[in-house]
């Protein structure tokens, strides 16, 4: 229980106050000496973000762009805010303004960071990814029959099984030639409802004819991956007279229709299969 004890020193009288408990050091929650630390907590109010929320996103980040410098650690935030760090590598600041919606001139003026020291990166492109990529290093379990196992009868097959550890890229007939993987980008939205930023999408490269979509459903019609003028994107397809093909994107993509020449714009395959990010 704490209590409150007057001591007499020369020409004035101290008042202690005494107890079981560690009088609270530090630098209260929330709050920095530095600019860069400054800016940080501000950016994080606003958004109304927790150090939890920098780490998670910075994670995937990390994961989007293959970069694990990216991901920065709960603690790793906290110096930056206390001002232990002073200055974070390129890349745990390219994450914070990323993540906190602030311009490289931000960053720049409050930690008075060079531009030459500045990691530039540039978004994730929608891109198709090889197929021993994915395959690489992956084992399935697989059944194998003994030989001596009588198939000519019904029976329990459990005795007559041995399980093998099997690699698959070996498999090459799981993966035909006409399929592959496609990643869509960052500012690939054209279809974000369905296929949001990070997803893996299967693509069927036989499956390029554009068929008429009327009374259809954006749920219904076919998805492509397409190579526009601008780069790769997965969008929805309508050809129309004059030798022109439209893109159209979903209505909730905040996107519109963009209109090219039949000769500018590639239909590489329809979407046949999307795996979204963990």
């Amino acid at each position: 229980m704490a209590q409150a004890v007057e001591k007499d020193l020369p020409n004035k009288k101290v008042r202690l106050r005494l107890g079981s408990g560690e009088a609270r050091r530090g630098r209260p929650q929330g709050q920095s000496t530095t600019p860069l630390g400054h800016l940080i907590v501000t950016a994080m109010k606003f958004l109304g973000l927790s150090y939890k929320d920098i780490v998670s996103e910075s994670e995937r980040l990390a994961r989007l762009n293959t970069t694990p410098e990216l991901r920065i650690a709960k603690s790793t935030i906290g110096n930056i805010v206390s001002g232990s760090i002073r200055q974070p590598g390129p890349a745990k600041l390219e994450s914070l303004r990323r993540i906190l919606k602030l311009s490289r001139a931000e960053i720049d003026a409050a930690i008075g960071l060079q531009p030459g020291g500045r990691l530039e990166m540039t978004p994730m492109r929608t891109h198709e990814i090889p197929i021993d990529t994915v395959t690489r290093h992956r084992k399935i379990r697989m059944p194998f029959v003994s030989e001596d196992a009588d198939l000519e009868v019904t029976q329990f097959l459990e005795p007559s099984v041995e399980w093998a550890e099997i690699e698959v890229e070996y498999l090459g007939l799981v993966y035909p030639p006409h399929v592959c993987y496609v990643v869509v980008g960052e500012e690939d939205v054209n279809a974000s409802v369905l296929t949001p930023v990070g997803s893996r999408l299967l693509v069927n490269k036989l499956l390029n004819e554009v068929r008429p979509a009327e009374n259809v459903s954006f749920h219904q019609r076919e998805l492509f991956y397409v190579r526009a003028p601008y780069g790769f994107t997965c969008v929805y397809v309508k050809l129309v007279p004059g030798d022109k093909i439209v893109l159209i994107p979903h209505p909730e993509s905040g996107r519109l229709r963009e209109e090219f020449n039949r000769g500018e714009v590639t239909i590489i395959g329809q979407v046949v299969g999307v795996l979204y990010p963990g």
